[in-house]
């Protein structure tokens, strides 16, 4: 999960795009768990923009070594 010398990731998440539009297969559930998360580590891990994909959120980072302690809290946090 956690790749060195990278400022983007992949993480899988229960999204669908259907014409542009985000739709979460498990009515937002997961989505308020990761953003709720999120609010609370946002300025530790260097977050700046994320892109919704099929089945996956790509996020990006200021640096590479933010993309990694990201990785490595969230596989942790996946425990």
């Amino acid at each position: 999960m956690a790749r060195s010398g990278r400022k983007t990731i992949k993480i899988p998440c229960p999204m669908m795009r259907i014409q542009n539009k985000a739709v979460w297969m498990d009515q937002g559930e997961w989505a308020r768990d990761f953003f709720g998360w999120l609010v609370k580590e946002k300025g530790k891990l260097g977050l700046t923009e994320y892109h919704y994909m099929n089945g996956y959120m790509k996020l990006v980072f200021e640096t590479a070594e933010h993309c990694t302690a990201f990785g490595l809290k969230y596989a942790g946090r996946q425990k």
